[in-house]
């Protein structure tokens, strides 16, 4: 219980952190923005993405795994920013969507061999997962379970270390080994939140539906839906940095309290 208590207030802190620098929020936004213009690209370009996935032909595969790679890629280079600058926050800057994607960039490198491996190894884990009986499909969702949680820390070393992506790969696992707990009920307790958060919005566009106000449902739907998928992307992007930080420097973390975070990483 302590350990759940713990991790909530760590998200209510990373929140009051995400709303000094609300702008950060707009990163996501772009990444959506960017592959989505990247998915239309290739289609025009390949005329992929028009038949079911038992009608599409060998030819077809490599487009669709190149999508795979700048979609993996642009995600994981914006979640990236987002880090840097709440990392630059909880140092006691005050960071810009300028300042978090030129963090970024200067990594671009990396988190883009980074981002292949990501996608391939999705790819495999997806591939397998469709073709495999009810063990099989056991079996490849826990191996994505383990794979997400032995990267939980990659975007943050990714960023902010200059390692190679396998010492980057290790240091993710090794910091999780350390976090393992807070790092599971936190990512548990901002998925509880956002459902929370979506079970409300479809509950209002409903009941807004139901009194006629059809086009008003529609617009709140929109924009509802958009401004829930940025300020989660960006929460979890500050909660993680903030764990991460920590969890290395092991000193002041602006905006947080200190006894609050020393607790979180005790030795397990």
């Amino acid at each position: 219980m302590d350990r759940i208590s713990r991790s909530f207030r760590l998200v209510r802190q990373s929140y009051r952190i995400l709303m000094q620098d609300s702008e950060l929020m707009f990163l996501p936004f772009i990444a959506g923005l960017i592959t989505l213009a990247a998915g239309f690209g290739i289609v025009y370009a390949f005329g992929v993405f028009q038949r079911s996935a038992d009608e599409i032909q060998a030819e077809e595969i490599v487009p669709l795994f190149l999508f795979c790679v700048l979609a993996y890629g642009i995600g994981i280079f914006f979640q990236a920013a987002v880090v840097a600058g709440a990392t630059e926050r909880l140092r006691g800057g005050d960071p810009t969507m300028r300042s978090a994607i030129a963090a970024a960039w200067r990594r671009v490198g990396t988190i883009a061999i980074w981002a292949v491996i990501a996608a391939t190894i999705g790819v495999i884990l997806d591939a397998i997962h469709e073709r495999a009986g009810w063990l099989g499909k056991i079996v490849t969702s826990l191996l994505g379970w383990a794979w997400s949680f032995a990267t939980f820390f990659i975007v943050p070393v990714l960023v902010l270390e200059q390692h190679s992506v396998g010492d980057s790969f290790d240091r993710s696992y090794a910091i999780f080994k350390k976090t393992w707990g807070e790092a599971v009920i936190g990512r548990g307790g901002l998925g509880l939140a956002a459902f929370f958060a979506w079970v409300a919005l479809i509950l209002v566009v409903m009941a807004l539906a139901g009194i006629g106000l059809e086009a008003v449902a529609f617009i709140v739907a929109f924009t509802g839906a958009i401004t829930l998928l940025m300020f989660f992307a960006a929460l979890q992007g500050v909660y993680v940095a903030s764990l991460y930080r920590f969890a290395i420097e092991g000193n002041d973390t602006a905006g947080f309290d200190r006894d609050l975070l020393a607790d979180a990483f005790v030795p397990k």
